[in-house]
């Protein structure tokens, strides 16, 4: 008869197959567990790739955005100053500047709007100005397309002109050339003469001067004072005080009272607006705008009087601008017409160049 094995191997035997089995159980009772884990990271990186992709496009198109902004006010920019040589070179010798001597300025905008009462409008706005080296920097050529009577009677290069305007104003072409002898702190003088108008060719001038008195920290007044000449008008005068005074560095109330008086009015033309600012963060503000304008002597002496919310804020770059507004005003242009509310929106993009 064969030998029995020694009790020691049994055991032994019996460990292993134990091991074995239970291993074999493990297995059997999640078959899937590496399958999902697998599944899972490749889901976790497919989703990865995804959104790295979505920023990738995202940070292009952001490229593509700013990059046409930057070409746009660089091209304009361009232009003018290849203007202003062009003209300068009547003074002399333009070879001896580049572009940056003639330090040109200004705006473009483009604005639609709608009212109840006129519908649809698409505004557009331009105006550029730039000191001319030859003529000693006190002559300086502007162009623009502009609210007629705030450009000629003389609005500051420095306000925007869209937060205050009328709401109703027409604007034209003007060309023309500009003498500053003297540009003080409290007062400055300046005469303009030039072309207005675009192909009918009004010719116009106007001499303008500017006094300002600080009466505290906090308030202020400007006046204003034009005597001008058109060549469809005549002769004309423009007076217009201002009002302001701040409430810590993010508040700013303005009050303005403006009378015209020429050969084509009858009796005085008369735009008065009461406003208050608030800069909220360092780059938005909202404004409330109250308006009221007429003419003594015409059919209708009040023309428009409303109220707008103002909303503006600078975008992707410090000098882009949008500007946005909704408001309702009351106007009437006929004696026999009966003054109801109409409603109003707008949306304004202004794009600042130069200095």
């Amino acid at each position: 008869m064969p030998s029995r094995p020694p009790h020691w191997a049994c055991y032994l035997a019996a460990c292993i197959f134990a091991c074995l089995h239970g291993t074999a159980v493990a297995q059997q009772s999640d078959p899937t567990e590496p399958e999902q884990t697998q599944q899972q990271t490749t889901e976790a990186q497919v989703e990865e790739a995804a959104q790295r992709e979505r920023k990738r496009t995202d940070d292009i198109a952001d490229e593509d955005e700013e990059m046409m902004i930057d070409s746009f006010q660089q091209g304009v920019e361009r232009s003018v100053n290849a203007t202003a040589r062009w003209f300068d070179n009547f003074f002399g010798d333009g070879r001896s500047f580049d572009d940056s001597d003639y330090r040109s300025q200004g705006r473009v905008s483009l604005a639609p709007e709608w009212s109840a009462y006129n519908g649809w409008k698409l505004r557009s706005r331009f105006r550029a100005q730039v000191n001319l080296p030859y003529a000693e920097e006190r002559f300086s050529a502007f162009i623009g397309r502009v609210d007629t009577d705030d450009y000629v009677v003389g609005d500051d290069g420095e306000r925007r002109a869209s937060v205050l305007r009328n709401v109703n104003s027409d604007s034209e072409w003007l060309v023309g050339l500009g003498f500053n002898p003297g540009q003080g702190e409290e007062s400055r003088f300046s005469i303009t003469g030039g072309v207005r108008g675009g192909l009918s060719a009004d010719l116009y001038t106007e001499g303008r001067y500017l006094y300002q008195i600080r009466f505290t920290e906090t308030i202020q007044v400007r006046t204003r004072s034009a005597l001008f000449w058109r060549d469809s008008d005549g002769f004309g005068f423009d007076q217009r005080v201002d009002y302001e005074q701040t409430w810590g560095n993010d508040w700013l109330g303005r009050i303005a009272l403006e009378g015209t008086s020429a050969e084509r009015i009858d009796g005085i033309r008369w735009r008065n607006s009461a406003s208050l600012y608030h800069l909220y963060t360092e780059d938005k503000a909202v404004a409330v705008d109250f308006w009221y304008r007429g003419e003594s002597k015409a059919p209708v002496s009040d023309e428009d009087f409303g109220v707008r919310l103002i909303h503006r804020q600078s975008w992707l770059r410090d000098w882009f601008f949008v500007e946005s507004w909704v408001g309702s005003h009351w106007p009437k242009s006929e004696p026999g017409e009966v003054r109801e509310q109409a409603w109003l929106v707008g949306l304004e993009f202004e794009v600042w160049f130069g200095r």
